[in-house]
Order: structure tokens, then C-alpha cells, then sequence
């Protein structure tokens, strides 16, 4: 059977009958003359390419010359590095951008504008906070991790080994450390501060013990020779006050040390009953008035070196049969005589995750800083301080990123939630203040975290004895922002000249700055800041 194929002559005359068809429904007419939506589908098509060109137009134009919404952009800052902020009607160069945020009482960015696009608007003087953070992205981590560490160069002989050859460096988050070994059950170090050198501490476990420097009963029960506490590692001041104290490291004192017990028969008060196990092992047993108590072997040696008496038993039946009770607190003790570490790296651990109450703390040595290789491109020298008060040499964190922080207390189950403050990537630590409310005398911290963008996250605990330890900053508060400098104070650190031997060296110039100071009224009315500008 044939098909009879249609040809593109029958289509085109088909589509014409059609056309007339149409045109005969809508214009009574057979003609030809012409679709009537030729000419709306041509003025369409011209409309949307028009449109595209004004589009494409306008995103050239704003990526070469940007101009700022007046109504909008609150804080701008121009191609030159110039930030700016509008208040009261006025646009004031301001000094960073925390301040800007602080002065406008919102987390705005700041817009990029051209220097022209501001020379039609009237300005003001010089606003904010001196060398308060430009920088105000937070770290989210779901465990707070402050580390403090200890590193001697091992190049210096130990006698001679001062505060200058200890670098102390503070490290934020987790992400930055790598290495180290805990010191657990059966390590210890003994150290003694370099701004006291007379002192001994052990550091065990997770805690710090003095030990006396003529306590030998309990130096030998500890294992400490003369030539371990000849050799004791030399550690700041900072890392020693990070680390939680325990008691001293001593005999404890027993009422009627000596006296016959009234339960435990031929033995008396403070004597140690020495026990073998099944398993060849010793056991050691303190002699109290009420009964007897296990003790570690440390703790038994340190009562036989200040008098007790020892007495072996061969049943240990007998010694089983007596009271058990709780003379001393023996947890304080190590567990067994320690091996001792001298490594170039000691550092302190303190971590808590988010929702626990507890924190977890570890002290750890290492042979070299614990650092991975991004922590040792990122650390930052801090300039010393005047010597008033306790601070590391180098700070390490993220580049990038800083700490919305709040300050706890030092022990791992403080519930304190004290000064609220940010830590920068340069290690300083600027608090926030509260702001005072006109209610009853309410503080607050809200409007200021809320300014700086911190309102929506949680802030992470730092315990007080990490937080002291970064360089101080400014205080970050609305009122202290508001302020109108005239000018700038520099603050420069010139080294000392070189001074022969005993003499002092001069003592810096310190000239107060003549120009006023003006704090801004919000409610003021704009026209008032023509008060403050130089020459008005």
C-alpha cells in the first residue's frame, strides 16, 4: 500500500489557510494582510532586550563606581581604606569596625563606596574606640579548648635559664594542637617557678603539689633525689597558675599519732600494716582510731619516714576482719612512685564541650611545641606588657577567626558566668560592657552584643586564669564609641639606648594630649556637631 507523503509545499499552504482562517474571525477579513500580533510580539522582544541592556548597564556601573543608599548604608568605607558611619545626620570617619557598629547600635557591613560619592554629604569629626578589633567573625565550636604551654630552649643549661628563655603561648581551639603525651598515673614533673626559685611542685596527673624543699620524709617517699631537684624544669608563673593546686604533698597530721589503738590490736595510731596479696604484691594499711584504711604505697612510705611503725602481716585475714574507714584522703597522693619528665614542651589542657557542666582538664609535654604546621605559621608575638601582670609571649588561633568568649571560673565544675569578652586572631582581649538601662537600674549586656553582631550564638566559657593571659584591650561599649576625638594619641614602643652597667635607663615621655574630647549625644540634633569640628 502506498503512503502519501505530505510535501513542505502542502505544510506551508496549510499554515496559510490557517493564517486567513484567523485573520477572517478577527478582522473579517481574508486578505492576507498580517497577523495584528506581529507588531505586539516585535515590541516585546525590543522591550526585554532593552531591559537586559539596562541591567547589564547598571551591574557595570555599580562595580565601577558604587554610590551608597543615604538612607541605608550606615557605615561605609571607601577604595582608599577610609571607614565612615552616619550619625545624626552626619557622616563621621570612624576609627574601626567595631565602633562603627557600636556607634550605629547595629551589626551592619560596611558598604564600598567611592571617595566622590561622599563629598556631597556633611561631615563630622573622627568617632570610635582607638585599636578596638576591625575584625568580628566569630569561631562556633561545639568543645572550647584553651591550651597554655610551656617551651625552654633546651640549648640553655637549666641553672641558667631565665623568664626570657621560656616562650608561653596561649592556643585557642583544638585544631591547632598536635602531639603530646598525658602525663596520667605514672608521670610526673617536678618544676619550680622562675619568679620563685626556691619552690618545688610536682605536676601530676592533672594537678600541681607542693612539695617542701626540707620535707625529706616526703621527697624520698616520692622518689625526688638530690640531683631530680637539682634539675627541676623551670615553668612561668602563667602556666603554674593555670594548673589547679592540691594540697601539699606531706604526712598528714593524725590526732594521737602514736597512741594505742583502741580497735586495731598492738598497732597504734599512724602505724603502716603491710599486706602480700595472692599475686606477690603489697598492700599498705594506715592504722587510725576507728579502724584501718588502704593507702597507696607513697602515702604508707611517707608515714614510715616521719616514725611509724611497719609491721608485716602474714594473715591477710586479720587485717580484713578490722573497720574499714576513711582516715586521710589518700586521693591526693600518686598512686605509685612516678617517673619523672623533663621535656623542652609542658603544656596545661582545659576543654568542655557545649551542654556539659564539667570541664575536663590534662597536662601533657611534648619534645617540641605541640603545634601543627598551620599553628606554627599563625602564631603571634605579643608585645610585653609593663610587668604588673601575667602574660604569654606568643597567642595562636585560626587565622581569620575570633572568640565570642565568656569568662568561668578555674575550677572544672564552675557554674560562673562572669565578663563577657572578644579575643581577636592578634591575641587581645577587648571586654564588653553592660550597658546601664533606665529601669531600675537594670544592666545588660544585649544591646552592646547585639551591636557587634554576637546576639545569635552562644559564648564560649574561658576560664579566667587562660583569659588573663592575652594582651588587654579596650573596652567595647556604646558610650566609649560615641566618643568624638580631635585627634589621636600615637602609642609607639621605642627600645631602650644601650646604658653602662647599674645605671637606669631614662624613663619615657609621657605628654597628655591637649585636644578635647567629646562624647556624642544620639538624641542630639545634627546641627550640633558643628560644635565639634576643628575651627568651627
Amino acid at each position: 500500500m502506498p503512503w502519501y507523503l505530505t510535501t513542505p509545499r502542502q505544510i506551508k499552504g496549510f499554515k496559510r489557510e490557517l493564517n486567513r482562517v484567523d485573520e477572517a474571525l478577527s478582522r473579517q477579513d481574508v486578505r492576507g494582510l498580517g497577523s495584528p500580533l506581529t507588531r505586539l510580539r516585535g515590541g516585546m522582544s525590543v522591550g526585554m532586550v532593552f531591559g537586559v541592556l539596562i541591567l547589564v548597564a547598571a551591574f557595570v556601573a555599580s562595580l565601577i563606581s558604587p554610590k551608597p543608599d543615604a538612607g541605608v548604608a550606615s557605615i561605609m568605607t571607601t577604595r582608599s581604606g577610609g571607614m565612615f558611619v552616619q550619625f545624626n545626620g552626619r557622616l563621621h570617619p570612624v576609627t574601626n569596625l567595631a565602633s562603627a557598629r557600636l556607634i550605629v547600635g547595629n551589626p551592619d557591613e560596611a558598604k564600598v563606596v567611592t571617595d566622590t560619592a561622599l563629598r556631597s554629604m556633611p561631615t563630622g569629626p573622627l568617632m570610635g574606640i582607638p585599636n578596638a578589633p576591625n575584625l568580628l567573625t566569630p569561631r562556633t565550636d561545639d568543645t572550647a579548648t584553651w591550651t597554655v604551654c610551656d617551651w625552654r630552649d633546651t640549648a640553655v643549661p637549666l641553672s641558667l635559664l631565665r623568664s626570657g628563655d621560656i616562650t608561653t603561648a596561649v592556643i585557642a581551639g583544638s585544631d591547632m594542637l598536635d602531639g603530646g603525651t598525658d602525663l596520667g598515673d605514672n608521670r610526673a614533673v617536678l618544676v619550680k617557678p622562675v619568679t620563685d626559685p626556691s619552690k618545688l611542685w610536682l605536676l601530676y596527673r592533672d594537678t600541681r603539689a607542693e612539695v617542701g624543699r626540707t620535707d625529706y620524709a616526703a621527697q624520698a617517699a616520692l622518689g625526688l633525689t638530690p640531683a631530680l631537684i637539682d634539675t627541676a624544669v623551670t615553668v612561668s608563673s602563667a602556666l603554674l597558675g593555670a594548673i589547679s593546686p592540691s594540697p601539699v604533698l606531706t604526712a598528714p597530721a593524725l590526732v594521737d599519732r602514736g597512741q594505742p589503738s583502741p580497735v586495731v590490736t598492738g598497732s597504734a595510731i599512724g602505724d603502716v600494716l603491710t599486706v602480700a596479696t595472692a599475686s606477690g604484691a603489697r598492700s599498705f594499711y594506715l592504722v587510725g582510731s576507728s579502724g584501718v584504711q588502704q593507702v597507696s604505697p607513697v602515702l604508707a612510705q611517707m608515714m614510715i619516714n616521719t616514725g611509724s611503725a611497719q609491721r608485716l602481716v602474714d594473715d591477710p585475714a586479720t587485717v580484713q576482719a578490722q573497720p574499714h574507714v576513711t582516715i586521710v584522703d589518700d586521693s591526693r597522693f600518686p598512686s605509685a612512685v612516678p617517673t619523672m619528665i623533663a621535656e623542652p614542651a609542658l603544656c596545661w589542657s582545659w576543654a568542655k564541650s557545649r551542654g556539659e557542666l564539667t570541664a575536663s582538664t590534662r597536662i601533657f609535654t611534648n619534645a617540641r611545641m605541640p603545634l601543627t604546621e598551620a599553628g606554627r605559621a599563625s602564631a603571634v608575638n605579643l608585645l610585653p606588657n609593663d610587668g604588673t601582670a601575667e602574660q604569654a609571649s606568643d597567642s595562636i588561633t585560626l587565622p581569620g577567626f575570633g572568640w565570642y568568649a565568656r569568662t568561668t571560673g578555674d575550677a572544672t565544675d564552675s557554674v560562673a558566668a562572669e565578663q563577657l569578652m572578644w579575643i581577636d586572631p592578634n591575641g587581645t582581649r577587648y571586654p564588653i560592657d553592660a550597658v546601664v538601662g533606665s529601669s531600675a537600674g537594670e544592666v545588660s549586656y544585649d544591646p552592646t552584643v547585639k551591636a557587634l553582631g554576637f546576639d545569635t550564638i552562644a559564648p564560649t566559657p574561658i576560664p579566667w586564669a587562660v583569659a588573663k593571659l592575652y594582651a588587654p584591650g579596650a573596652t567595647l561599649s556604646i558610650k566609649n564609641a560615641q566618643v568624638m576625638q580631635g585627634t589621636l594619641v600615637p602609642h609607639s614602643q621605642v627600645p631602650n639606648p644601650p646604658t653602662s652597667k647599674g645605671q637606669r635607663p631614662p624613663e619615657p615621655d609621657s605628654q597628655p594630649s591637649d585636644e578635647p574630647v567629646t562624647e556624642a549625644d544620639p538624641e542630639a540634633d545634627p546641627e550640633a556637631d558643628l560644635a565639634a569640628e576643628p575651627g568651627a
